[in-house]
């Protein structure tokens, strides 16, 4: 927790938060994805690893999990920790790692992306979507809710939750694209 603080004082922006998520914001988000069905995973953001050892848990053997996270220092305490997972520095390349022909089932994010720029946010959101699989749910949870109109309006099913039991509290917004894209479903 102590990394997590010293973190988030240096940059703010881009750590999101002063404290890792809570057990309970976790429990949350991975308790919305069914596991059996998910053979690749990305996670977005795992700044100390708290999401990331949930999803290793819970993916099945022989599933392909991808963990994007900027911080060096994160990151490779990260790798030592979970060996079995595949680590990449920054979530920008995801449309570079995510091959055509194999996406992904699953992306949960923890990105604050309220803090950056409009058209950063836009492309991460865009590479997001184009990554998932029909039928592929995307779970992010945020402290606002800027980016909510977006994903209402992108996906085909949209719920969110508050979670209290997280300091600050967050909304977890769960996403899911549509089995069979509609003709005119093109992400702005």
């Amino acid at each position: 927790m102590w990394t997590f603080f010293k973190k988030f004082m240096y940059s703010p922006t881009s750590v999101g938060s002063v404290v890792p998520s809570s057990r309970y914001l976790v429990s949350t988000m991975v308790s919305w994805v069914d596991w059996q069905h998910v053979n690749r995973v990305a996670e977005l953001g795992a700044g100390t690893g708290v999401i990331t050892h949930s999803i290793n848990e819970f993916r099945h053997p022989g599933s392909h999990f991808y963990c994007f996270e900027r911080d060096q220092c994160m990151r490779a305490d990260l790798e030592q920790r979970f060996q079995n997972v595949e680590f990449h520095q920054d979530a920008f390349s995801l449309r570079d790692i995510v091959t055509p022909g194999n996406g992904l089932d699953c992306v949960i994010s923890g990105l604050p992306f309220a803090n950056f720029r409009p058209a950063e946010r836009e492309q991460l959101l865009n590479d997001v979507y184009a990554c998932l699989n029909p039928g592929g749910i995307f779970l992010a949870f945020q402290y606002s809710r800027v980016l909510q109109p977006y994903l209402v309006a992108v996906y085909g099913k949209f719920e969110s939750r508050l979670v209290w039991a997280n300091f600050p509290p967050a909304f977890v917004f769960l996403c899911q694209k549509e089995a069979v894209p509609p003709k005119s479903a093109t992400p702005r």
